[in-house]
């Protein structure tokens, strides 16, 4: 019978000269929170955005029941490791974000600034309704107007209209006092607020004018991704976005 081949040696290499590497495993937290600035619950009351989804409105997992203003369901977010979305805003009347500089949005969208809820439109995507009454001749109503190139619409409870203000320029203010619209009863609303303004491809843009409390714009682009320091109204709800490592 033939002998076994002898095992051959395994050379094994040396260590690597130098200290040897640092591993590291970081057990560090992030965590993302809404924290209340305005609203039926307590300024400074805190609320975590978990992993995975979760609903605010009247009802679901983050719950305001006393908020008439919010839908049973009203706002969903999703969180997917250190990051947050609204990915979802199933309440009619939205969610809204602070603009913190000049923000370009088209025509149709709502605005909020103090208490009001306002909708810009162009002059020529305002709909054009007959005034209704049968003892009324149409020529009456004949003298031609400017077609107006910026038209804002107060919005009441119920998506009813309020005020409205119709421009042939392309600038538009509103505040307290002294502007295009004014709602002097409004202790929200600084002096001058905020400036609408028509740009030339036919969208709008939503200038504050330093204003103390801001100018929120509906979120109408999802998801978006909340950053720290956004601040967020839902409802009657304001929040402030904080996000820091644990």
């Amino acid at each position: 019978m033939p002998a076994a081949a002898a095992a051959r040696p395994v050379r094994i290499p040396p260590p690597p000269s130098g200290p040897a590497p640092v591993i590291q495993i970081s057990n560090v937290r992030t965590a993302i929170r809404l924290i209340v600035l305005r609203g039926a619950v307590a300024e400074g009351t805190a609320y975590d955005l978990n992993q995975g989804t979760q609903a605010m409105g009247r009802q679901g997992e983050l719950a305001f029941p006393g908020d008439a203003l919010m839908a049973a369901r009203h706002v969903v977010f999703q969180r997917i490791g250190d990051a947050a979305d609204v990915v979802e805003v199933p309440g009619p009347t939205g969610c809204f974000r602070r603009i913190r500089q000049p923000e370009v949005v088209e025509s149709g969208a709502v605005i909020f600034a103090g208490e009001q809820y306002l909708l810009a439109r162009r002059g020529d995507d305002v709909p054009a309704d007959a005034v209704e009454g049968e003892d009324l001749p149409p020529e009456v109503f004949g003298t031609p107007l400017p077609v107006p190139h910026l038209h804002i619409t107060q919005l009441l409870l119920g998506g009813l209209p309020g005020r409205v203000v119709s421009t042939d320029r392309d600038v538009l203010t509103v505040g307290r006092e002294g502007c295009d619209l004014s709602f002097p009863q409004d202790r929200f609303l600084s002096g001058r607020h905020l400036r609408f303004e028509l740009l030339s491809d036919g969208t709008i843009q939503i200038v504050d004018i330093g204003s103390l409390n801001g100018t929120f714009v509906r979120c109408e682009n999802l998801p978006y991704r909340i950053e720290k320091g956004d601040e967020l109204l839902v409802g009657e709800m304001l929040f402030r976005v904080d996000i820091r490592e644990e």
